[in-house]
């Protein structure tokens, strides 16, 4: 066999290799040139904003997204005003004798303490609204404001201890910013209250009424835990 005879020889042997290893290459770099584009579409998902084929998808796609950061525990300082069941002395010194000796009261059914609330937000009604050309990216849909209905727990007259407890049901009105911090929230809450050791007449005396007769001054008053309905008035914080 002559040298010419082993050069073509030699080239029909390794021709395919060379063939099989160019076109691994090729497929190689179609591999990473996918995973590049890829993750640019990933990055560039994550800063634009999902997109969605029509502005109605992208608007309800936000307004879920809404309920989801709205959805949550909120915590703020409260005003409660609070009617009793019966009247609250403020000094057993209010309560008299009049001329004709039946029992003078000076007390009060409703009164007004600070203290805290915490509730549980289940929201709804989210006001949304798109701020660009573009409003078939979700991003481009802000949440404004939003209602809330929320059971509460609220905690007031906690100068000395926790005195008054609080339950019910509020009723918010949420507005935040663009990118949904700087949340303000006022809710506005009815519930059933106790407060407790509070001074009131003892239970055989009325107020109008003669006492009984075995009945000093001092026995005419004494404090219990006390009933009633309050309205409460909060701003708060989520978290």
């Amino acid at each position: 066999m002559n040298e010419s005879t082993k050069a073509i020889f030699a080239l029909f042997l390794f021709a395919p290799g060379i063939c099989i290893a160019d076109n691994n290459d090729t497929h190689s770099e179609i591999i990473s040139n996918q995973i590049t584009e890829d993750k640019q579409e990933s990055k560039d998902s994550t800063t634009t904003g999902i997109k969605f084929s029509t502005t109605e998808d992208a608007e309800e796609n936000a307004k879920n997204e809404a309920s989801t950061d709205l959805d949550q525990f909120g915590f703020g300082p409260a005003l409660f005003i609070i009617k009793y069941d019966k009247e609250v002395l403020k000094d057993s010194k209010e309560v008299k004798l009049r001329g004709d000796g039946t029992i003078s009261a000076n007390g009060s059914e409703y009164t007004a303490s600070l203290g805290v609330e915490l509730h549980y937000d289940f929201s709804f009604g989210h006001k949304v609204k798109c701020y660009s050309d573009d409003c078939t990216v979700s991003k481009n849909w802000n949440r404004i404001s939003s209602h809330r209905i929320s059971p509460y727990l609220g905690l007031f007259d906690i100068e000395n201890g926790i005195n008054g407890i609080a339950a019910g049901l509020i009723y918010g009105y949420t507005k935040a910013d663009l990118e949904n911090n700087n949340t303000k929230t006022l809710n506005f809450g009815v519930g059933w209250t106790v407060h407790k050791d509070r001074l009131v007449l003892s239970g055989d005396v009325e107020e109008g009424a003669i006492p009984p007769s075995n009945l000093t001054i001092d026995d005419y008053t004494e404090r219990k835990d006390v009933n009633g309905l309050s309205l409460m008035v909060s701003v708060n914080f989520g978290f």
